[in-house]
């Protein structure tokens, strides 16, 4: 036998480019058998001379009687292709094949040193020329040993992964460790070993020299293996699974995650979380470790390899981020809701807890408002719905359309409830306050009602009763609250705490009180995020926190919108008119389209194209770097539609509107009819105009006003209510939209649309309330054409948009949502 094997010349590249080839296919299949065998026994033998290895092709050379015959392999569809110098074809591809078992060799001695050929490899050659002296490549000595079979030994630990070590196996049964040992393994199965180190290469294994073994730590790609490459391995190589490892077998099987949830008392409940693989449900040792492996799969003792539902992790995922603390123990019990809005969390209570909650989705309202004779039947059984809230330890938004008597079901919820250990607090708009006392004054007139002021302060009371704040006089008492606890603490007009860092609405959330009530005819003013606010007073951690909620309706509005309302659906009560007042007259709408005159028009466009100008078209964009400009521009455009005395530099000019022009021509024909009007505006400039003209051309008429200077509101709501005659209100949006009540408005008249049809219905809503017998006729006065064009179809929007939180609610998102452009939004259109 000759013992020194062929010269090797190869480079790094080389020796690459050919462990892919050769393990990709099963080239042996491309071989006679006959040739095979005698390729092997020349391997065996090292009967080649040299081996040339290059990145496209290997040259496989004997000197046959001192002449030097050759084979050349290139590679080609995955197979082997030989040319040979011979003239016997058949030992020409005897040789090409003896070199591959060479290649493989080569091959598997260079993973001995870097398995993953991850460390830099130096060429190296040795050349065939006995005069030449180069680096030689050191070369094994081969022995005819018995033939070593190549066992691939499995193990797995819950902490370092999986462990594959390759081991020679001999006939007596007896194992070498393939790495690291320093015994001859001629005739051990080499190109075995180098295939299933280039498929450990592939699957992401990292070799431990010292160990000589191959590591897997991730178990998502343990998993992977399992299922697809463990049976491969099975049918090309001897594999031993040593203690659990066999469970891999098994592959990867699904966990249902729950929570558990049990009472500790009659507000605060504990949670839990399991984990079950079928039937058996793990140790809660095994919690921290699952819950690290969330997105993918791990180990578990005694089970294998597990892995969370898919459908779960979302779930999961938001339990893990809201949970706080490990060790907290207890939580809020209408949490409950808030869990049971997700989707795939699986939740389960103990007995007291499932009453509690069906008792939430089934209110039993009992007789608590049934003296108050006074009452409507719909107005009992709020008052009853909040108090059956209360005694289950949550609190609720009275969210009752505007004009059903809010106030007095909170009075009466007040009065009805005789355990009056605290005084009880209403914070309110300033406007609003003369209407609790006035309503507390006629309806109860047992309940001692006390205005907050500077001179009147909580702590001054000799016994429980009724403070009434505003809000502004709260944030400005924010220091008494912190000595002082109230029983019931309620917040009517809540929409008004919407923005979360403003100062009120930290002072409102600093009130402690046993019963919190949140009042409100539109509690989503702007974004389901107003609703985020309320609840953050009512019941906080119900919603999740803010950042997250805001997230989830950028992420998937739709989703977020059912979601919302699933969690607060039992602690909203809203009532229409239309349901619960059918005796109620019903308000027809009507649009009174406008047209700008020439002069309108003209300075108009001059506005619109000198912005265009300056800002370009790109609106998000115009927003974001001039806003203070873009907003100025859009209050010219609007005074600019309904007067052009309204603009800067005009005022000493005549009147010059079309608006006036058709409100006159209606104001004539209504006045000789006994008609009461009531006119909006959110200019009050405008209303001055409009005042000058009515005062000139219809001095027959009553004219009222209520707008941000009246000092006394009673005054101009009980002229105008007690009028036998025509009368026309001219009203500021803002300053009559709130605290009055104007029931005997025959015609409502909105003489500028505003982007939020929340504000306009509260205005009109000021009209049509109960007692009314008649109609309420209601005219939008909208220039077509112009950017009141715009609002009006942004209004329309939004009142498409929000059934899905609140029943009839809206929402608004930002202009660019809605506008691409500036030209879209502002640009006189003929």
């Amino acid at each position: 036998m000759i013992s020194n094997g062929p010269s090797r010349t190869f480079t790094r590249e080389a020796v690459e480019a050919w462990l892919l080839k050769l393990s990709e296919c099963d080239w042996e299949k491309n071989i006679p058998e006959v040739l095979l065998n005698k390729a092997r026994q020349y391997y065996r033998e090292g009967q080649l001379t040299a081996i040339d290895l290059q990145s496209d092709q290997a040259i496989m050379v004997k000197k046959v009687n001192r002449e030097e015959s050759y084979s050349v392999l290139e590679w080609k569809e995955n197979a082997p292709i030989i040319r040979t110098s011979l003239e016997d074809e058949d030992f020409g591809t005897v040789l090409a094949t003896a070199g591959l078992y060479e290649i493989e060799e080569l091959i598997a001695e260079i993973h001995e040193e870097d398995p993953l050929l991850g460390e830099a490899m130096e060429d190296q050659q040795k050349n065939s020329d006995d005069s030449i002296e180069e680096e030689s490549v050191v070369e094994e000595t081969r022995s005819d040993e018995s033939s070593l079979k190549l066992v691939i030994c499995i193990e797995v630990s819950q902490n370092r992964g999986l462990t594959a070590t390759p081991c020679w196996q001999a006939a007596d049964g007896n194992e070498i460790p393939a790495y690291g040992a320093k015994v001859e393994t001629t005739n051990a199965d080499r190109p075995a070993l180098m295939r299933f180190v280039a498929e450990a290469s592939e699957q992401g294994f990292i070799f431990e020299k010292a160990k000589g073994c191959f590591k897997l730590l991730d178990w998502n790609k343990v998993a992977h293996l399992s299922q697809d490459s463990l049976p491969k391995w099975e049918s090309s190589f001897s594999v031993r699974y040593d203690g659990e490892a066999h469970l891999l077998k098994h592959g990867q099987r699904t966990l249902q995650w729950e929570i558990e949830a049990r009472s500790k008392d009659d507000s605060l409940m504990s949670l839990r979380e399991n984990f079950q693989l079928g039937s058996h449900r793990l140790g809660r040792e095994h919690t921290r470790k699952i819950g690290k492996a969330r997105n993918g799969a791990t180990f578990i003792r005694g089970h294998g390899l597990v892995r969370l539902d898919q459908k779960q992790v979302d779930d999961f995922e938001w339990w893990q981020r809201n949970r706080g603390d490990i060790k907290r123990a207890n939580w809020p019990r209408y949490m409950l809701f808030s869990l049971f809005a997700r989707k795939y969390l699986r939740t389960r209570s103990d007995g007291k807890l499932a009453n509690w909650e069906s008792a939430i989705r089934k209110l039993e309202t009992n007789g608590v408002a049934k003296k108050f004779s006074f009452l409507r039947p719909y107005q009992k059984k709020g008052v009853a719905h909040l108090h059956a809230l209360h005694a289950l330890g949550c609190h609720g938004l009275l969210a009752d359309e505007m004009g059903l008597g809010k106030t007095v079901q909170t009075l009466a919820l007040l009065e009805g409830n005789k355990k009056r250990e605290f005084s009880d607090l209403v914070i309110c708009p300033a406007s609003v306050v003369p209407v609790w006392v006035k309503e507390a004054k006629e309806r109860f007139p047992g309940l001692e009602v006390k205005i907050l002021t500077k001179d009147k302060i909580f702590g001054a009371e000799n016994s429980p009763c009724l403070w009434v704040a505003s809000y502004t006089q709260l944030r400005r008492h924010r220091h008494l609250l912190d000595s002082h606890s109230f029983r019931y603490a309620i917040l009517d007009e809540a929409q008004l705490i919407k923005n979360p860092k403003a100062k009120i609405t930290q002072t409102c959330l600093s009130i402690e009180s046993k019963f919190r009530i949140a009042l409100s005819g539109t509690p989503i003013e702007n974004s389901a995020i107003d609703l985020w606010t309320i609840f953050r007073f009512l019941m906080p951690g119900l919603l999740g926190g803010r950042k997250e909620f805001e997230q989830n309706l950028i992420d998937d509005t739709e989703k977020a919108y059912l979601r919302i309302r699933k969690q607060v659906s039992p602690f909203v009560l809203r009532r229409l008119k239309k349901e619960v007042a059918t005796e109620l007259p019903p308000k027809l709408e009507t649009e009174l389209p406008c047209q700008l005159t020439d002069e309108q028009k003209k300075e108009y466009r001059k506005l619109t194209e000198g912005a265009m100008h300056e800002h370009g078209e790109n609106l998000k964009k115009a927003f974001k770097t001039a806003p203070t400009h873009i907003f100025a521009l859009l209050t010219r455009l609007r005074q600019a539609c309904c007067d052009l005395a309204l603009l800067p530099g005009r005022e000493h000019l005549p009147s010059q509107g079309a608006k006036s022009d058709v409100l006159l021509e209606k104001l004539t024909d209504l006045s000789s009819s006994g008609a009461k009007v009531l006119v909006f505006s959110q200019f009050t400039s405008f209303l001055s105009i409009i005042r000058k003209r009515i005062t000139l051309e219809l001095p027959e008429l009553s004219i009222v006003e209520l707008n941000g200077s009246t000092r006394n509101r009673t005054q101009p709501v009980d002229k105008f209510e007690n009028a036998n005659d025509s009368v026309v209100m001219l009203a500021s949006l803002k300053a009559a939209g709130l605290g009055v009540t104007l029931k005997s408005a025959d015609y409502v008249f909105l003489m500028d649309p505003w982007w939020n049809p929340a504000v306009e219905e509260q205005a009109i809503d000021r009209a049509h309330r109960i007692g009314r017998i008649k109609p309420t006729f209601i005219y939008r006065l909208i220039t077509k054409g112009t950017i009141e064009d715009r609002v009006r179809q942004l209004q329309l929007e939004k009142k498409d948009t929000f059934n899905q939180i609140i029943g009839e609610l809206n929402t608004a998102t930002g202009l660019t949502d809605h506008f691409k452009t500036l030209k879209e939004l502002i640009e006189l259109k003929d």
